[in-house]
């Protein structure tokens, strides 16, 4: 009873028993056409070349670019296609299927001279269209009058399985249009003429005398597309020739008429354009193809009695049924995720590789896209199911310890089982402090519910950006926020999280600068420090109330930082043990500093993006800015002086150039010591 009353089990054979209608019905053709796609291209890859290749009784001629580049002119004129069929026919060819429609009599009267041509050529084909209205056939269009009695005729448009893309990979057969005078497609037409045997279709096969070709349940036969040759792109490249070699044989002798008869003499030879100017290419599960390059793989695929073949009714419920019990022995059988995650990953996967590979060596076509997409759908539901079993369990243990201690050691705790001790643990983490430029001028100026209101507004954003980035909060002390890296879980890319929070920041401070302004309040400036380092972490303080925190001097340096970016006039500042753990990221180099009770001088710098983020500009300003505070450094003040002064110039607002400006001026009047190591001493916290 209990199995039975679970709902990832009974919606997982409700999904499996709504994919096999679905496959049967093909409610999502778009889903199986990309399938199918992907197996084609892994039959082409893997499957046997010589078995795959196109019929040596099919050739094409192509009406194609070079051949109007010598023709002069667009488009072909009928007197001369009937040329062209002529000479084909002269040299050996048994069957001439023309793919150009001539639905419309010629300007210039040429009906009569391609008419007398294709009787006396005999066994031709040219192309009529079927229109359907709302998916129903409603009637043949034909070649003109005088074309149609003089050849036999099949239409050639066919259609995709999906309602949104237009994938072309089968032909379907509709036994009503057959029917119709001349009612067979275009590529049956051709093989009866060559076979010389009138096509039957009955209980979804296609017969041609002894030749015998299997259909799936709705008349359709999947069109196995050949592997081309290295360096080709289309099929007419390979297993065609341009239709020139036979526009006018009468000056070859016999030698040349036999090599040229080797091409065509005894096969079904298809005409047609491949020229760009056509616009004659369709999508198929192996990319762009022209017509009648569909044409001849279709003829290929009949003649070879279909290479593909869809698997049964029976067979393919009896899969998509096996792949439904594997995956409810999944939900059952294992209760922790990682188990399930790998089973999931062997049953479904398992499923992929089986029927490609019976697509790819025996050209079974199984349903795969249906069956796949129930499998992973009850996936979902499986860990869903899961999820809200081990969430209720947090929840029980958050309602037992949530009042002893943060919410962030519960998570800990329930994600990881272990027990968290009240003393700390020292590691290296990553520490950001930021605070709002002028608070207390702001907060004069507003009331009580505007001021909450204004805060609310600025911390929601700001604490969405840290989250996101993996950081925790470790507390808001008015306007500022306090955060850090690496704890309560441990994050080996501490540094790089905290500096791109960091940047992100600084973009969300811009955005909502326009909405404050929007709503009548005056836009916020903050200041952001970050230092990486090792730390004091741990459930900190008293009897009577805990706090999760972090403590020590890498502490007490990244809020230095943070106090000193007003001072440079920046936004972010880092510290050299920040930037040392990440790399790609480009900053400029902002001081040596001694900060307010240390005595060792701090590398600082301003975050500015990471590799492919910054522009060219920015980039060589900041060359030019590095080159002349390694002047500066090395006390050249005179040329450090002229290059600062020119990068004002280009940057009139950054005030870091001002302050190096101005540090110079100062030494230039009192000279620092000889053995100055370029640093300054901040006398500010």
């Amino acid at each position: 009873m209990g199995f039975l009353a679970r709902r990832d089990v009974l919606l997982t054979v409700l999904l499996f028993l709504l994919a096999l209608p679905a496959q049967h019905f093909e409610w999502f053709a778009l889903l199986e056409d990309q399938a199918n796609s992907f197996r084609h291209q892994m039959r082409i890859a893997y499957g046997d070349q010589k078995d795959l290749s196109i019929s040596k009784d099919v050739v094409l001629v192509n009406v194609d670019e070079p051949f109007f580049k010598a023709y002069g002119s667009y488009p072909l004129r009928r007197t001369d296609i009937g040329a062209i069929i002529s000479n084909i026919k002269e040299l050996g060819a048994k069957v001439v299927a023309v793919d150009m429609l001539m639905d419309f009599p010629s300007s210039y009267n040429e009906d009569p001279t391609l008419a007398a041509a294709l009787k006396d050529a005999g066994n031709t084909i040219l192309v009529a269209q079927g229109q359907f209205e709302h998916g129903k056939f409603v009637k043949l269009n034909y070649p003109t009058k005088l074309l149609d009695e003089a050849s036999v005729s099949g239409y050639t448009n066919i259609s995709s399985n999906s309602a949104l893309l237009t994938v072309l990979s089968r032909l379907k057969i509709h036994p009503d249009i057959t029917k119709e005078r001349h009612g067979w497609p275009f590529a049956v037409q051709a093989v009866a003429m060559y076979l010389g045997q009138q096509p039957k279709l009955e209980n979804n096969v296609l017969s041609f005398g002894d030749l015998k070709v299997p259909l799936d349940h709705g008349n359709h036969l999947y069109i196995d597309f050949p592997p081309l040759p290295s360096g080709t792109r289309f099929l007419s490249q390979s297993a065609g020739i341009s239709a020139l070699e036979f526009l006018d044989i009468s000056q070859l002798d016999e030698a040349e008429k036999e090599e040229l008869g080797y091409w065509v003499k005894d096969k079904i030879v298809v005409v047609g354009d491949t020229s760009e100017v056509s616009h004659d290419w369709f999508d198929t599960p192996v990319g762009m193809v022209y017509g009648v390059e569909i044409i001849a793989d279709t003829i290929s695929s009949i003649l070879k009695g279909a290479p593909l073949r869809a698997a049964g009714t029976p067979l393919a419920a009896a899969v998509t049924s096996v792949l439904m019990m594997l995956m409810i022995l999944l939900a059952v059988a294992f209760s922790r995720p990682v188990f399930r995650a790998v089973g999931a990953v062997l049953i479904l996967g398992g499923f992929v590789v089986a029927v490609t590979a019976v697509y790819v060596h025996a050209g079974l076509v199984l349903p795969l896209s249906y069956a796949l997409a129930a499998g992973i759908l009850s996936y979902v539901l499986i860990e869903y199911r899961a999820y809200m079993v081990e969430r209720n369990q947090k929840k029980q243990i958050s309602k037992t310890f949530g009042q002893y201690i943060p919410a962030e050691l519960v998570k800990e705790m329930n994600e990881s089982g272990q027990e968290v001790s009240v003393g700390g643990e020292s590691r290296e983490m990553t520490v950001l402090f930021s605070d709002v430029r002028g608070f207390t001028t702001i907060s004069e100026g507003l009331s009580p519910q505007d001021l909450t209101t204004l805060m609310n507004a600025f911390l929601s954003p700001m604490t969405r950006v840290i989250q996101a980035n993996r950081g925790t909060i470790d507390k808001y002390m008015g306007d500022a926020i306090m955060a850090f890296w690496g704890a309560p879980l441990r994050d080996e890319n501490h540094a790089e999280h905290a500096v791109r929070a960091a940047l992100a920041m600084g973009k969300t401070m811009d955005e909502l600068s326009e909405s404050f302004i929007a709503r009548g309040w005056k836009p916020l400036k903050i200041g952001v420090g970050l230092n990486t380092g090792v730390m004091s972490v741990g459930n900190m303080g008293s009897d009577f109330r805990l706090a999760y925190t972090v403590m020590g001097d890498a502490v007490n340096l990244g809020s230095r930082l943070e106090s000193l970016t007003k001072q440079y006039g920046i936004f972010t500042q880092i510290s050299e043990y920040t930037l040392a753990q990440v790399p790609g990221l480009i900053a400029r180099e902002v001081d040596l500093v001694k900060v307010k009770g240390k005595d060792q001088p701090v590398r600082t710098f301003e975050p500015l993006g990471f590799d492919g983020d910054v522009d060219q500009q920015t980039l060589d300003i900041l060359a030019r800015y590095t080159a002349a505070l390694a002047l500066y450094r090395a006390a050249r003040f005179s040329e450090a002086k002229a290059e600062f002064q020119a990068l004002s110039e280009l940057e009139p607002n950054r005030m870091l150039y001002k302050i190096y400006i101005d540090r110079i001026a100062h030494y230039e009047a009192e000279p620092p010591p000889a053995d100055w190591d370029g640093s300054y001493t901040a006398k500010e916290k």
